[in-house]
């Protein structure tokens, strides 16, 4: 019997880099909780990038962990309470990350929410 592509890669030491993700770049998006803007976010840059969503607080449905960390190759913050929240965790010097100024006042895929994050990050590459 064949291996399947997941078998293949939780029998790496690395899950987070495999080869079956692909080479776009993958970018994780964090908000407080990770449900309503960072998914957003994760949602409507899907096609560009390896997306992620996460969040910044404990209570967070995923939480920032090491591996999501490891995984990114930028990390983008909704704005700058929750960049602050995880400042001390990680060596943000060798990560490229991004700080955006998006309140917590929008609905998941509300029209005004994809708006602020296109206007402040449409030109990120």
């Amino acid at each position: 019997m064949s291996k399947t592509l997941t078998s293949l890669i939780y029998e790496c030491s690395c899950p987070w880099d495999n080869p079956y993700q692909g080479k776009d770049k993958k970018v994780l998006f964090v908000c407080s909780a990770g449900i309503l803007r960072s998914a957003t976010a994760a949602r409507i840059y899907a096609k560009k990038w390896n997306t992620r969503a996460c969040g910044s607080h404990p209570f967070a449905l995923i939480p920032l962990s090491t591996n999501l960390f490891v995984w990114a190759d930028m990390v983008v913050f909704v704005n700058k309470e929750n960049f602050k929240a995880v400042e001390d965790l990680f060596p943000w010097d060798e990560k490229e990350h991004v700080v955006l100024d998006i309140p917590d006042m929008y609905e998941h895929m509300h029209p005004k929410l994809i708006e602020c994050f296109k206007e402040q990050f449409s030109d990120v590459e």
